[in-house]
């Protein structure tokens, strides 16, 4: 194999590693403050009312947070993706 192939070849797999290195260590931080009036927000631009209405709490396994807004309840991953949850804790 020509040496300028082999070069290439190492100089892409390094770059491949380093960015999947890089992409691996990236974390999404979360404050409570922060999540709650971000799902207050979108809770009152989407159904109304009012944003001092909504409380939120330390969640368990996939949800890292649980925020309820009246009688809605809201859960958040680890990613800060927001997903309704119903009463009876169904997706």
């Amino acid at each position: 194999m020509p040496r300028q192939v082999i070069i290439t070849t190492a100089t892409l797999v390094v770059l491949a590693a380093l960015g999947g290195f890089w992409l691996g260590q990236r974390q999404v931080n979360l404050d409570a403050t922060g999540v709650i009036k971000a799902v207050a927000d979108a809770h009152v631009a989407t159904h109304g009312g009012d944003r001092s209405q909504c409380v939120g709490w330390p969640g368990d396994d996939s949800a890292v947070f649980l925020v309820r807004c009246g009688a809605l309840l809201y859960a958040v991953d680890r990613w800060g993706r927001v997903s309704l949850i119903d009463q009876e804790g169904g997706a």
